[in-house]
């Protein structure tokens, strides 16, 4: 960060700074993998918004469609697994075997009533593993086949059950996503996937994600970090305190910030290499940047509710899930809701703003649709739907 620059930052500023940091300002990760490989775990429970979210982090010239991120997964140059809250990520899979490592106890803390309830615990859920990997063995498998495979082991598994034995198998590193059959995803044998490495402690791999998360999505939290990863915030505590140590485990390149009275801190050198900032000028030039951003981007997701930084000025009420779920920005702060819905030959996109539009707020938003049509490689309509009534 440059010498002299004032470490108070307002809500606006905010703002700049991590669309800047998350890359939708001025992409520069070369690559859909890359840019996982930066964030070290991205949520992705909406499977073709997540990788839309992935592309709009990639500069002009390089940005991949649809079908070239579709190649990455096939390819296993990103994963798909249950790991952190747990929800679905893509993961690195440089990144996968160490990250699933340290979260597993805490996936398995939140999953263990489930697991306790399907029957899963102990010798039953150790069989059931051991006929996931041994049909995983001879190659990827459908959701179906490993179901058609537990049936002829003696275990007809259905409903929860079935849905937790497999991510038993995700936790302890028997299965992760494969190839993609036609339009159904299945699972691959983890170690097929995943390049072998020795554990890590704790404390390392803890101090090493929370380097990532202030690296990618600064200025952050402790409580930021706590909420995004799913561990307590005395575990986010110590992993902040060892991101910011010099002599420790995250090398100590962290700065902070204070925004509206409250401690943020950031990854100086990812912040000084994003400088110069771009004059005032050239923004208005510019005009409104619209993002149609998936529901859980890192951009929403990665911090702490109630994320003011998110609002639009007269609104103080936290943005809940609503329908359509993805969530249209403009500048920052939400301004309405978007959808994909793709089809066949083509596809719309469903917009239900929250107010009336500036002229060149819809030609930002006309560029983003634009956007979506060349990722997606269909011809795009657009539906817009009333202004809601207060």
């Amino acid at each position: 960060m440059a010498a002299g620059r004032d470490l108070t930052v307002d809500l606006a500023e905010l703002r700049t700074l991590r669309l800047r940091v998350q890359g939708l300002r001025a992409p520069f990760d070369a690559s859909g993998p890359e840019v996982v490989r930066r964030f070290a775990a991205v949520q992705a429970q909406e499977f073709l918004p997540a990788q839309w979210g992935l592309a709009a982090r990639v500069p002009d010239e390089r940005r991949p469609d649809a079908a070239t991120l579709a190649a990455s997964l096939d390819d296993g140059e990103i994963l798909r697994t249950h790991v952190l809250r747990p929800t679905w990520h893509f993961l690195h899979p440089d990144d996968a075997r160490w990250i699933m490592e340290v979260s597993a106890e805490r996936v398995y803390g939140a999953s263990r009533t489930y697991i306790r309830r399907t029957g899963l615990e102990g010798e039953t859920g150790a069989r059931g593993l051991a006929i996931v990997a041994a049909s995983l063995d001879g190659g990827h498998r459908t959701r179906a086949e490993l179901s058609t495979a537990l049936e002829a082991g003696g275990m007809p598994l259905t409903g929860l059950a079935f849905t937790y034995l497999l991510m038993l198998a995700e936790l302890e590193r028997v299965a992760i996503s494969g190839a993609n059959a036609g339009k159904q995803r299945t699972y691959a044998a983890f170690d097929e996937r995943v390049p072998a490495s020795a554990p890590r402690p704790r404390e390392e791999a803890l101090a090493e994600l929370a380097a990532r998360f202030i690296a990618s999505r600064g200025p952050v939290t402790e409580r930021d970090f706590a909420a995004w990863s799913g561990f307590t915030l005395g575990d986010a505590r110590r992993a902040f305190a060892d991101a910011a140590d010099p002599q420790g485990l995250g090398g100590g390149r962290v700065e902070e910030l204070d925004v509206d009275g409250a401690v943020h801190v950031v990854d100086a050198a990812s912040v000084a290499s994003l400088e110069p900032v771009e004059p005032v000028s050239d923004a208005a030039e510019r005009g409104p940047v619209v993002d149609l951003l998936q529901a859980y981007d890192e951009y929403i997701m990665g911090y702490a509710p109630p994320r003011s930084y998110l609002l639009p000025s007269g609104r103080s009420d936290p943005v809940h899930p609503e329908f359509p779920l993805h969530a249209l920005v403009i500048d920052g702060t939400m301004a309405g809701r978007w959808a994909p819905v793709v089809e066949a030959k083509r596809a719309r996109v469903r917009i239900v703003p929250w107010r009336e539009f500036t002229r060149a707020e819809e030609r930002g938003l006309a560029a983003s649709v634009a956007e979506v049509e060349r990722f997606l490689g269909l011809p795009v309509t657009v539906e817009r739907e009333p202004i809601p009534s207060l």
